[in-house]
């Protein structure tokens, strides 16, 4: 018999990602901001219990730093506490919990790869509430995986996200991009991540953190320069620092991560081919 799959946050990039990767061989129930308000604790536990779901995947969060700066509370219960209730739920009504969390949690100081053995130490709002839900998940249930991830790129239907706000102002004829080269992480596709905890999931690895990325380090320039080249756009993609532009929290400026306990997906270059690859193809299929 299938498992039942629970999908916090559905229609998000990681969501999206993860319903086509997990879809035919689980029984996927998806739940959005449109039909769950994942700061009515009432109705989490409701929604859970009607469901009876085997795993409860999460990927609802309150992001990015100047957002958590101007709104600290909504910060602190959507990234701090629902967690934890999510993990009093799960040991509660015995299903395995599967959280996404992020590089941000980290300063600037490792100079190198960010591991799971590595120290956090949050710079800004943001990273401080991610990090508090991941220890409350790691304190508290018993069957859990943290997944924590760097920069997103995928398919998604919104444009409140980096690459996406970049593409959005090329679609609207932009012919020159501005792009920090001094913000560097560990650029991910979220196609590559699902399939990597599909096979955390079923190979039963053991419980606890995971660090999953694609292979290698990049700037925010770099990661768009590529996008760019492998969408044959005509748009000059210049260097930048973050200073440039208006801001209020510290930003995270170096933090690629790797993991210690799996093996290394492919490198970022890699995928964003396949990803700019299935971008051509759904503009073609909505052209032809």
């Amino acid at each position: 018999m299938s498992k039942k799959i629970l999908l916090l946050g559905s229609t998000g990039k990681m969501g999206i990602a993860l319903t086509d990767v997990l879809a035919g061989d689980y029984i996927i129930t998806g739940k959005s901001s449109k039909n769950f308000d994942a700061l009515d604790f009432n109705q989490v536990q409701n929604l859970i219990e009607e469901n009876e779901p085997d795993i409860v995947i999460n990927t609802v969060a309150f992001l990015g730093i100047d957002p958590c700066e101007q709104e600290p509370d909504k910060a602190l219960q959507l990234n701090t506490l629902y967690p934890k209730f999510l993990a009093e739920l799960s040991n509660k009504i015995n299903f395995l919990l599967v959280h996404f969390s992020t590089d941000a949690v980290f300063s600037d100081s490792s100079g190198d790869f960010y591991t799971e053995n590595a120290c956090p130490r949050p710079l800004n709002l943001y990273g401080l509430t991610k990090y508090g839900g991941d220890c409350f998940i790691h304190a508290i249930a018993k069957r859990y995986y943290l997944i924590r991830i760097s920069v997103l790129f995928g398919e998604t239907n919104k444009t409140t996200q980096f690459v996406e706000k970049m593409l959005q102002r090329i679609k609207e004829g932009e012919k020159s991009l501005s792009v920090s080269n001094d913000i560097i992480g560990s650029p991910s596709y979220s196609l590559d991540i699902a399939r990597e905890l599909r096979k955390i999931i079923e190979n039963s690895l053991p419980f606890g953190l995971y660090h999953v990325a694609n292979y290698g380090k990049a700037s925010l320039y770099e990661l768009m320069k590529e996008i760019v080249i492998n969408l044959n756009l005509k748009v000059e993609v210049k260097k930048a620092s973050y200073k440039d532009f208006p801001y209020l929290g510290i930003k995270n400026t170096y933090t690629p991560i790797k993991s210690e306990k799996i093996s290394a997906l492919r490198p970022w270059n890699d995928a964003v081919k396949e990803y700019c690859n299935n971008i051509i193809l759904k503009g073609s299929d909505r052209n032809g």
